[in-house]
């Protein structure tokens, strides 16, 4: 049994079967049977069963953000402007599909006519992620089954709750039994899901995680795709407005508690400016209020995986101990629940793990730098590649920052931000592949090359 624990209560509120391996080889036979049949649906009735899923997602916004912040800590208010937000990527997917899948003639004369069709990769096994179920989920399922794939879904053990919803929603929205089927479980259910004859596996979550699921599979020469890890990297150059600059980059840092793998988790700060970045930060993080998830003034709620405390104390202890300064936070709150208080660190530098190491809490580390070249250097210096943000009036300036740093997103003047009209990927071991943009759909697709002779 999967035991479901509220983080700001510590208790439970249900109990869930795990999928066993004989379980999870039915679920994967059926959704082979079923597969076949939905690969040949007209896209038209594709397009209107994701629409009406759509539809019911935001028809059912306020009971799904009640569930998820239950089971996953976050203010129910997020959730729902998550969910909110979720309707633009529907809306994207189900415009764009058409264009992505059209057979495309290529060549043609007088002796041989060339065309390249798409078709569905087959079942794929999509292991989703908890702090952003809706995003995260939907950026894999959706596309997949627009491409007319069957999906096995493993929503995260966190998030269980949560993904047996979406799929309910989605087989009232019209979509066939078995074609998308839920997998409930922790790493151990995921691992076995991995010994079924998949055509794909789209994971989102750790580095190390992805790294097993790669290697379990490369022998098999299938269709992988990985978001991973951050660790985001914000530069702030010195002719700036200080108090919007950190005023942004603080929500970019600490909104869901920095559990984002898109979260600014490192600042560097032009040294003409620091005193006056780091004070007007300051102020802004001790803004933000600590609460329970229901009350809609609260900014934090808890922290969603107890474990994740001793790596933010290790983290800070090892910071602490090598010469940076505590200036807020810094500890776990006392009374019940998975709480963190939001903490701030400056004097910070690379030999601190709170600068190299992955955070996802409710901790930010700040640097001061003379010049931007060598905030460009320590951006860098990180085996992660996810996103990187620069915080400039010179957009000239900001531009040539952002060319010499290593990542698939940057921002300018903005950061942890998403959109479905551009990819989503990462660089180093921040992952695989591509969600979201035209990408984001082609990736569960796969070509056909056609030679006629009349």
């Amino acid at each position: 049994m999967l035991s479901v624990i509220n983080p700001a209560t510590e208790e439970l509120i249900k109990q869930l079967v795990t999928d066993t391996q004989e379980s999870i080889g039915s679920k994967y036979q059926l959704c082979r049977q079923a597969q076949i049949s939905w690969g040949q649906v007209a896209i038209e009735e594709r397009k209107e069963i994701i629409e009406k899923f759509r539809v019911l997602l935001q028809d059912n916004a306020d009971a799904c953000a009640r569930d998820t912040s239950l089971e996953t800590g976050r203010p129910v208010h997020q959730v729902r402007n998550e969910i909110k937000a979720t309707d633009a990527r529907l809306i994207y997917f189900n415009e764009t599909i058409e264009e992505v899948i059209k057979t495309q003639e290529v060549y043609r004369d007088e002796t041989v006519r060339e065309m390249v069709s798409w078709e569905p990769l087959g079942v794929i096994a999509n292991i989703s992620a908890w702090n952003y179920p809706y995003f995260v989920g939907t950026n894999v399922f959706v596309p997949a089954l627009l491409a007319g794939n069957g999906v096995l879904y493993k929503p995260s053990e966190y998030a269980s709750l949560t993904g047996q919803r979406l799929v309910e929603l989605m087989l009232q929205a019209g979509l066939p039994e078995n074609v998308m089927t839920p997998v409930i479980g922790d790493g151990q259910v995921g691992a076995m899901l991995m010994e079924q004859k998949i055509d794909g596996v789209f994971f989102t979550g750790s580095h190390d995680t992805g790294r097993k699921i790669n290697e379990e599979v490369a022998s098999r020469l299938v269709k992988v795709g990985f978001e991973l890890g951050g660790k985001d990297p914000c530069y702030v150059t010195e002719d700036v407005d200080v108090s919007q600059a950190a005023a942004a980059v603080a929500d970019g840092a600490f909104y869901n508690c920095g559990q984002s793998c898109c979260a600014v988790e490192r600042v560097y700060v032009h040294e003409k400016i620091y005193d006056g970045f780091v004070a007007a930060f300051i102020e802004a993080v001790e803004g933000f209020k600590v609460g329970k998830p229901e009350d809609p003034s609260t900014y934090l709620g808890p922290l969603t995986r107890k474990e994740q405390i001793e790596v933010l104390n290790n983290q800070i202890a090892d910071a602490v101990k090598q010469g940076a300064t505590l200036q807020v936070g810094g500890n776990p709150t006392e009374g019940v629940g998975y709480y963190f208080e939001p903490t701030v660190l400056t004097e910070a530098n690379h030999q601190m793990k709170l600068m190299v190491e992955e955070s996802f809490g409710p901790i930010i580390g700040i640097q001061k730098v003379s010049s931007d070249q060598e905030a460009v250097e320590l951006m860098n210096d990180t085996d992660y590649g996810l996103t990187a943000s620069v915080y400039c009036r010179n957009l000239d300036r900001a531009r040539n920052i952002m060319f010499h740093v290593h990542a698939g997103t940057v921002y300018t003047n903005c950061c942890d931000r998403v959109s479905p009209y551009t990819p989503w990927s990462g660089r180093g071991h921040s992952g695989l592949g591509s969600t979201l943009g035209r990408m984001g759909l082609e990736t569960f697709l796969q070509p056909k090359a056609w030679h006629i002779k009349p």
